[in-house]
């Protein structure tokens, strides 16, 4: 079967270890609101969070490289 889709295949396979996200990560992965959208974030010490997904209807959003997944950001 072919998918012609723009995610990645280790999604699709369901093997989160392959895109920097562990096992035990995916049960810590936490959704946080900022101004008007979403971060889906894994905590990685006390107020700091590593970005694993931006939620959001806006473009924008995602070609703004302070919220690229990978980046650790603070929260309150």
């Amino acid at each position: 079967m072919i998918l012609y889709t723009i995610i990645h295949p280790d999604y699709i396979n369901n093997a989160p270890g392959a895109q920097g996200c562990s096992s035990e990560d995916v049960g810590r992965i936490t959704t946080v609101e900022m101004k008007n959208f979403k971060l889906e974030v894994i905590p990685v010490r006390q107020g700091l969070y590593r970005i694993n997904r931006i939620i959001s209807t806006n473009p924008f959003d995602y070609l703004n490289p302070q919220l690229q997944p990978g980046k650790e950001i603070k929260l309150d």
